[in-house]
């Protein structure tokens, strides 16, 4: 499954309309940038540029 890590943006909006269109299972883990929880450590593990959108596949040990 993948993980979406995004907030209510252009670009965030643009990876889910890919993940629909291709048909893709994906759960959304909202990151809210107004409170910069993007500069969590959490966030800041998955994507060490500390910006969204962000992508996990647990199927293979990588993010984007």
């Amino acid at each position: 499954m993948i993980t979406l890590y995004t907030w209510a943006t252009p670009n965030g909006r643009k990876i889910s309309i890919m993940l629909e269109e291709c048909g893709l299972p994906y759960v959304v883990k909202p990151i809210d940038i107004t409170r910069d929880e993007q500069f969590s450590a959490p966030f800041v593990a998955i994507n060490p540029n500390a910006k969204i959108p962000a992508i996990v596949d647990d199927e293979v040990p990588i993010s984007v």
